[in-house]
């Protein structure tokens, strides 16, 4: 799957972006995870905000909320939404999660659409 960044980065800008994984697609909404924070951001291809009610169960949300939310969670951590999510962002958090006996699995998933119904 071919992953669409269109819609977060004309809600963001793409200097905002740099911290999300594209998670895949559902039911015609985009799922953006942000890597730092681990929470997501989910848009269709037109830009409309939904969450997750479990249980692939989505229901329109307001962006600026959700957004809002996101942001604090990144304050509280020091970062920002132009902090990087990359290698060098993960391996510095594997030490310090392995250097207070936290033991780490890391498996990657290749995403890919599906309709659940």
């Amino acid at each position: 799957m071919q992953a669409n960044w269109e819609p977060l980065e004309k809600k963001l800008g793409h200097e905002r972006c740099v911290g999300f994984m594209y998670m895949g697609k559902v039911n015609g909404i985009n799922l953006y995870k942000h890597g730092i924070t681990r929470t997501y951001l989910n848009l269709t291809d037109q830009g409309d905000c939904y969450i997750s009610r479990g249980e692939w169960r989505y229901e329109p949300a307001e962006f600026s909320a959700e957004l809002g939310k996101l942001e604090a969670s990144l304050r509280r951590l020091g970062e920002t939404l132009t902090s990087v999510y990359d290698d060098k962002y993960i391996a510095a958090k594997d030490r310090a999660l392995r250097e207070v006996g936290i033991p780490l699995l890391r498996i990657t998933l290749q995403p890919e659409e599906f309709n659940v119904n």
